[in-house]
């Protein structure tokens, strides 16, 4: 029997956390947010299967021209409002990620190391 209510392993909240983790310890820490849905996007079509857990809690919604994922987009105002990222203003057309190399060092020690590894390999897609 197959138990389908389980928590995902990795949610986009957490999701998001280790990405901007990753951004930061590649030293890549203002991002265009329109290109972020786009990379993960990608990411998850060419990525190995066993990386597939990483996306069981973000769903993307593809048409002709564009892609969109309102997990992530949450994502992304939860990280603004607890101080990790911020958007710089007027437009709000790149994301800034404040994070020293020992805060993401933290936040990426809470993953196991294949969900690091992916992670990573995706940062060094930015």
């Amino acid at each position: 029997m197959k138990i389908t209510n389980l928590a995902p392993k990795v949610s986009s909240y957490d999701f998001m956390r280790y990405l901007c983790a990753s951004l930061a310890k590649n030293k890549n820490v203002i991002i265009d947010p329109n290109s972020i849905v786009d990379k993960v996007f990608n990411f998850k079509k060419t990525s190995k299967s066993e990386f597939s857990y990483l996306f069981d809690d973000i769903e993307f919604r593809a048409s002709i021209d564009s892609v969109v994922s309102y997990d992530i987009n949450e994502g992304i105002n939860n990280l603004q409002t607890f101080g990790i990222i911020g958007k710089l203003n007027p437009t709000y057309e790149k994301i800034v990620i404040y994070l020293t190399d020992q805060d993401a060092e933290s936040i990426l020690t809470a993953c196991d190391e294949t969900t690091r590894n992916a992670i990573l390999e995706l940062a060094n897609t930015f």
